[in-house]
């Protein structure tokens, strides 16, 4: 797993400095704020639990994180 930052041109994402094979299935997270984000108590929570992990070092790799997300279908 790698991370590439990237322009859509036309409708298709142009990488900077990273040649991608054809054929690669690619995660896009834009930068684009179409709207505020609300959450509950519980979520705020939660959220606050996880960066409180990851700032311990309490983290997994990517390569575990999607095999993870694989499993849950």
């Amino acid at each position: 797993m790698k991370v590439a930052i990237g322009t859509v041109i036309d409708g298709n994402v142009k990488i900077r400095g990273a040649a991608i094979e054809d054929g690669t299935e690619v995660f896009v997270l834009t930068r684009e704020r179409a709207g505020e984000a609300r959450l509950s108590p519980e979520e705020l929570a939660e959220l606050e639990a996880g960066i409180a992990e990851a700032e311990r070092g309490d983290t997994i790799s990517g390569d575990e994180l999607f095999a993870r997300l694989r499993r849950r279908g």
